[in-house]
């Protein structure tokens, strides 16, 4: 990644995305487990905290290959956990948004 500070923005717009769509589906589709959707808001801003964290610390300062991994490696990291946590969403109320696909 060439800056920094566009990583620690698109992890912050990712995570507020998976935020507002948790919170959507608990305040406005009947049928949504709101303590599981509480769970995954809180699971969101946990990983923006995380990710922002460990963007700005990168290892290998001095080594351009090493911090060129790190960043593929935390990006990789970030897909995975966003994955997951959109899964979740989508399971929030047994998958009653999906048939409009």
């Amino acid at each position: 990644m060439a800056n920094k500070r566009i990583l620690k923005k698109m992890i912050a717009c990712v995570a507020g995305d998976l935020f507002t769509e948790a919170m959507f589906c608990a305040l406005y589709i009947p049928g949504t487990d709101k303590e599981k959707a509480d769970k995954i808001m809180a699971r969101a801003l946990e990983m923006q905290d995380n990710f922002i964290c460990r963007a700005g610390r990168p290892d290998g300062k001095d080594n351009p290959k090493l911090v060129k991994a790190y960043y593929k490696q935390l990006k990789a990291e970030l897909q995975a956990e966003v994955n997951a946590i959109a899964e979740e969403i989508g399971g929030l109320n047994g998958g009653q948004g999906e048939s409009g696909k």
